[in-house]
């Protein structure tokens, strides 16, 4: 699993590009990639090239856009695949209104 950046300063926008494998034994690098006192005013979590594969997974997203949106930064995922975007949906706390961290 590998996590890249990109910083678009005309929009204030940091895309983060996140390639391979998102699962149990990944989840901490995963969390360590990304700056979660991000001062950008959007992040984007391109998915396109990952899978995510457990809870685990999910948590770790959950945790990664929770923290950010606490900063007041607005996060959007992006390019997941049918059976990732399933777990998402099925798994994450992130989209619920007023969500905030707590164990899968």
């Amino acid at each position: 699993m590998k996590v890249t950046s990109t910083f678009d300063v005309a929009v204030d926008r940091r895309t983060y590009f996140v390639t391979g494998q998102v699962f149990f034994a990944s989840v901490t690098d995963l969390i360590e990639a990304f700056d979660l006192k991000e001062s950008a005013k959007e992040v984007v979590i391109d998915l396109t090239h990952a899978h995510v594969w457990d809870d685990s997974a999910v948590a770790a997203i959950d945790k990664i856009v929770i923290k950010l949106r606490e900063n007041g930064t607005v996060v959007r995922l992006h390019g997941l695949n049918a059976p990732s975007s399933h777990l998402i949906d099925k798994l994450a706390v992130h989209k619920q209104e007023g969500a905030k961290l707590s164990g899968h």
